[in-house]
């Protein structure tokens, strides 16, 4: 894997219950993403100095397919890879140094929410030299994951609008 690959979505039309719409848009930016998943991504880079990247992945209302549905990164409404959609749908959890770039370690987790259920993936990327510990990065990943769970009720939830 050469980098955390992030999947995303777009905003297009909105519902009548104030939800976005998300489906085979354009990518979008991080800014205009106006979800609670969005707000917690944002919370968290900004708690979090060692974090380079957090990207949320998940099947939006009315899509088909799992996407990025928020992150730091503009990419909002990408596509999944494989190792996204298996890390949602199987559990499986992924820890690799960056091929690319040697100072960056990535981690994804299945993303939970407050009850400890699966909603999605989460992908973190780290600060990284080097000689680091990756136990212990999977051990803060793990502890990440926990704090952004208790801000989402549900899977819904991502989706509600950000406070």
């Amino acid at each position: 894997m050469n980098s955390l690959r992030f999947c995303i979505l777009a905003t297009s039309v909105a519902l009548a219950s104030g939800l976005a719409s998300y489906a085979d848009a354009p990518w979008g930016k991080a800014a205009d993403n106006k979800i609670l998943a969005q707000a917690v991504v944002n919370d968290t880079m900004a708690a979090h100095a060692d974090l380079l990247v957090v990207g949320l992945h998940t099947i939006a209302p009315g899509a088909k397919d799992e996407t990025m549905i928020a992150s730091n990164l503009d990419r909002i409404g990408k596509k999944d890879d494989d190792d996204d959609i298996a890390v949602a749908t199987e559990r499986k959890t992924i820890l690799a140094p960056n091929m690319k770039e040697s100072n960056k370690f990535e981690v994804q987790v299945p993303l939970l929410d407050s009850q400890g259920n699966v909603i999605g993936a989460a992908g973190l990327v780290f600060k990284y030299k080097a000689g680091d510990d990756e136990l212990d990065l999977h051990a803060r990943a793990l502890a990440i994951r926990a704090e952004m769970a208790k801000r989402f009720a549900s899977k819904d939830a991502l989706f509600t609008p950000a406070p």
